[in-house]
């Protein structure tokens, strides 16, 4: 990677995350897309086709790279409650070793024998993750930017938010096919009902030794009432759209996203996960190498359009034996 290449991943990076120092967003795009166009050998902001042809691998290397800190900061900020976000070089493959989900147990002694059932300390099955291609073609986008039409911003934007909505609804997907093998006292279905929410509450601390947390989205966890309410809870609440905490147990929200391509919510708002509030998280997501931009070199298109696929690779599983409750808000 050039110094000029690094120079401008660290600028691009800045207008995305918005650290910008005394440069306004648009005085920083300028600079951004002066640089780009001096990489890329084109003259006075105008785009050149077959300059890019010879520099586009500085230009892909610049944007997979914004990519990828973009999307990465996505996942472990807005799933950090419940997700172990990890990340390996192609062809690794992590192997997860969970917990044993069995207590020790201590028996009474006779006295003057040590005639004691041993206990092995084990862990739970090792299992990996697997994980697969996903991708967002794009075109025409480059020559818009270039021509200073587009701005930096929006193009990472649009493609960060591609790929957010897609693990938003993988993620989302794996925690329902694994709830929705549960069974009670682990889980219940029904209108809002302290007393069950409780009994769900403490079969999750019982079998995990943790105090735990709930989580959901905005709809669902403000359909949790406690049994008592204080005007200084109603102002909180009216303050975050929800209480905090319903009989000494913490609640948290889950931001909602959209299927991709769609106007429908990819997480359901009728369901609130009850977790261990640990160490140990109970989705594992592995995102392998970095993102990857490739061009259609032997299409043409009628329009004389260019694309460009831009790719990464990840898995997202629910640990098996992991102990956490759901209640479904029928």
């Amino acid at each position: 990677m050039s110094k000029d290449v690094k120079v401008i991943i660290e600028l691009a990076n800045d207008i995305v995350t918005g650290s910008l120092g005394s440069y306004s967003t648009n005085e920083a795009n300028d600079k951004l897309r002066e640089a780009m166009n001096k990489i890329l050998g084109s003259e006075n902001g105008k785009f050149n086709a077959k300059k890019l042809r010879r520099n586009k691998l500085d230009l892909f290397e610049i944007i997979e790279e914004a990519v990828d800190q973009r999307v990465e900061a996505d996942v472990r900020e807005r799933f950090k409650a419940f997700v172990d976000y990890r990340s390996t070089a192609f062809g690794d493959k992590l192997e997860f070793i969970p917990k044993s989900t069995e207590f020790l147990s201590v028996s009474k002694i006779a006295g003057g024998t040590n005639n004691l059932r041993r206990q092995r300390i084990g862990k739970g099955e090792a299992y990996r993750i697997d994980t697969e291609w996903y991708g967002v073609k794009i075109y025409e986008e480059l020559e818009r930017f270039l021509s200073g039409q587009i701005d930096w911003v929006d193009l990472i934007n649009d493609v960060e938010r591609a790929f957010e909505e897609r693990i938003t609804a993988d993620i989302f997907k794996a925690i329902k096919d694994a709830y929705n093998g549960l069974s009670a006292p682990y889980k219940h279905t029904g209108v809002w009902d302290l007393e069950e929410f409780n009994l769900v509450v403490e079969y999750v601390r019982a079998a995990t030794g943790l105090k735990p947390m709930v989580i959901g989205t905005r709809v669902a966890v403000s359909k949790a009432t406690p049994a008592y309410v204080s005007n200084g809870m109603m102002e909180q609440r009216n303050s975050d759209g929800f209480f905090k905490e319903v009989d000494g147990i913490t609640f948290g929200i889950i931001e909602q996203g959209f299927l991709p391509g769609t106007e429908q919510f990819a997480i359901d708002n009728d369901f609130l996960l009850i977790l261990p509030n640990g160490n140990e998280k109970i989705v594992k997501f592995v995102m392998e190498g970095e993102a990857l931009i490739d061009d259609a070199k032997d299409s043409a298109n009628a329009d004389d359009s260019v694309e460009y696929t831009l790719r990464k690779k990840y898995g997202v599983a629910v640990e098996k034996s992991a102990k956490y409750g759901a209640y479904i808000l029928g």
